[in-house]
């Protein structure tokens, strides 16, 4: 027996129809909700490490990690369109989306908390004066883990 749904037609007895299907803005509401708020928490620094040398190792992480961010906010576009407009077949389809953003923001994490870990590593072993000064210009490193990596 068929009975229509918002989704379409729906086969069975009603068993299993509390199931609800993931819609194209339930993946866009999760990926900018996710990406804005770690974006927002790259932007509002954290623990700040003062550095005598400059890292490119700590520029490089920093930018892979904003990337990973913007990655999970295409992610989420990408998944609304896909299931509104390519209509999957398979109901795990969205849900593979919802993942792979929550996996960019959680890989962003990752990567900023190994950039503190260096931060923290460079800073104390930097080329500090007898007083405690930098021989060279100071560069300041805001670190920001998120909320996955403490």
């Amino acid at each position: 027996m068929k009975r229509l749904t918002n989704e379409g037609t729906r086969s069975g007895d009603g068993a299993g129809s509390a199931v609800r299907a993931v819609q194209p803005h339930h993946i866009a509401a999760f990926g900018f909700t996710l990406s804005g708020a770690a974006l927002y928490e790259r932007l509002r620094g954290g623990r700040v490490y003062t550095l005598c040398d400059e890292s490119p190792l700590l520029g490089r992480l920093t930018t892979a990690a904003l990337c990973l961010v913007l990655a999970a906010a295409v992610m989420a576009v990408v998944g609304a369109w896909v299931t509104q407009e390519k209509a999957p077949r398979h109901r795990a389809v969205p849900w593979v989306f919802v993942a792979v953003i929550a996996a960019l923001v959680v890989t962003a994490d990752g990567v900023d908390a190994y950039g503190e870990r260096e931060a923290a590593a460079i800073a104390a072993h930097d080329g500090f004066d007898g007083v405690g000064r930098c021989d060279e210009a100071t560069r300041i490193y805001d670190a920001t883990p998120g909320w996955f990596f403490w």
